[in-house]
């Protein structure tokens, strides 16, 4: 009882002082400035034997290990009878196994030991990673190395990859925006160049293990990867593990396809991908920049208010908030390595209302380089991006792999040391100039998968036809699995 009667007595005592210092109303409260500062890359870089390179941090707060691979490979970089090879690495790269283990053995004993360990081969770049827990460190990175090294593509993985992909093209046409993705960068690239050729049936069909092997030793050699790791470790201790791991990987001259970045000028006008479904779906645009372009920031903002910025743009108010002809719309400059990237309008709406949600992106693609933009829509663009700038390095691993990625892919290391700089010298005539710089109405393409009858038709909003948007093509339906017409 008494040591109860003290305790209340010191409550009694801080009770007062605690609610003097109590605000009453969220609006008095005062939080000191947030102040982030981006790490430095050059403080994690780190080399091994032979040229091999990474990104490391120790993190002590969960006893986990991570390490990724990037590999400076990928679908660009096969022939055209080979299409098709990329993906079936990803598939296979694990479930073909090693010199000296099956693949079932490397899945089953990851995830005995409950990690994970995975591997995607993208465009120009692909990427091997494993998480296992501090205490099987060794393990993991003796089974990590042995499938980045001594890959065997056994015939059993292939056969089954082969088989899945073959699948995937029978239903690519069953997707009307997977057909929309498609057909518009194939008008906006031109049909005869790497970004826009696609895998069939035969090239699938025709990738042998020694065509995977083949790939296999031209791109994966030490000075053609960078690591990224990060966890529950002592850094020179993993240096000596990695080290010892890869002392008798040899070197190679990696040999990279040249790949042109001209590109042909499609006629503006509308491009009808017919298809008997109620909606249209809708890209318009054209060719973009690469993100080495320094007023990429700029375009950033600008492209935020325009379509980008979810809820808050221009598009999205006028065509979902105002009309309510979509749940899916806006605007995109999208970006690829080493090439420029698509800007394009969207938008997904009943076949009644396409002409209408089209006018209405147009519209407001002009009023964007007609009229200066706001304060307040300059205010949440750049604050958007300010504020979410520390998200890049919310996690250990993310940041090294970010680091690496600048790296191979040639952007300054000091890209995001200066990026809220570039950012917030943004200005509302900056907007504008980029707006007329870098968006050519008179150049669109508006690419629509639908049923051309009623979206040629319109709606009580916009009557049609089509043709009062441009000259009408109608774009014959690829079948995927050849790469020639369909056939019904």
């Amino acid at each position: 009882m008494k040591t109860i009667g003290i305790a209340l007595l010191i409550i009694g005592l801080i009770a007062p002082v605690a609610g003097a210092a109590q605000v009453q109303k969220p609006s008095e409260l005062k939080f000191p400035p947030l102040q982030y500062d981006p790490p430095n890359p050059k403080d994690f870089r780190t080399t091994y034997a032979n040229g091999l390179a990474g990104y490391v941090q120790e993190d002590h707060e969960l006893p986990i290990f991570n390490i990724s691979a990037l590999i400076n490979f990928g679908g660009l970089y096969v022939t055209q009878d080979k299409l098709g090879l990329n993906e079936i690495m990803s598939e296979i790269l694990i479930k073909g196994g090693t010199k000296t283990r099956e693949g079932s053995t490397i899945e089953d004993r990851i995830n005995f030991l409950g990690g994970s360990l995975s591997f995607r081969a993208g465009e120009r770049m692909s990427t091997l990673s494993l998480t296992v827990l501090r205490e099987d460190l060794d393990e993991g990175l003796d089974l990590f190395f042995d499938v980045l090294m001594n890959p065997a593509f056994r015939d059993d993985a292939l056969e089954l990859a082969r088989a899945g992909l073959i699948q995937r093209l029978r239903q690519a046409n069953d997707q009307p925006g997977s057909v929309l993705s498609r057909e518009y960068e194939s008008l906006i690239y031109g049909g005869d160049h790497p970004l826009t050729w696609q895998p069939t049936r035969a090239t699938y069909e025709g990738i042998t293990a020694a065509d995977l092997k083949a790939a296999h030793g031209a791109f994966f050699f030490p000075k053609n990867i960078l690591l990224a790791a990060s966890g529950d470790f002592d850094k020179s201790a993993l240096k000596a593990k990695i080290d010892k791991l890869t002392a008798g990987w040899q070197n190679r001259k990696a040999s990279f396809p040249a790949l042109s970045k001209k590109f042909p000028q499609p006629e503006s006008g509308v491009y009808f991908i017919q298809q008997k479904i109620n909606q249209g779906y809708i890209s318009l645009g054209h060719l973009g920049i690469e993100e080495t372009n320094p007023d990429y920031p700029a375009l950033q903002v600008m492209n935020f208010i325009l379509g980008g910025g979810s809820f808050s743009s221009r598009i999205t108010m006028k065509v979902r908030s105002d009309e309510g002809l979509s749940y899916n719309q806006g605007s995109r400059f999208t970006t690829r390595w080493g090439f420029p990237g698509t800007f394009s309008g969207y938008v997904q709406t009943k076949s009644s209302t396409v002409g209408y949600a089209i006018s209405l992106i147009q519209a407001e693609v002009m009023r964007i380089r007609k009229e200066p933009v706001t304060d307040d829509e300059m205010d949440t663009a750049v604050n958007y991006y300010l504020e979410s700038f520390s998200n890049v390095f919310e996690s250990p691993q993310g940041t090294m792999s970010t680091f690496a990625e600048l790296e191979m892919t040639g952007r300054p290391m000091d890209y995001y040391a200066t990026y809220r700089d570039r950012i917030r010298a943004v200005t509302k005539a900056k907007v504008k100039e980029v707006a007329n710089t870098y968006i050519h109405p008179d150049q669109m393409v508006i690419v629509i998968v639908g049923d051309f009858e009623p979206c040629n038709a319109g709606g009580d909003q916009w009557l049609g036809p089509l043709d009062k948007l441009g000259k009408v093509h109608m774009v014959t339906l690829k079948d995927p699995l050849t790469g020639g017409e369909v056939t019904r």
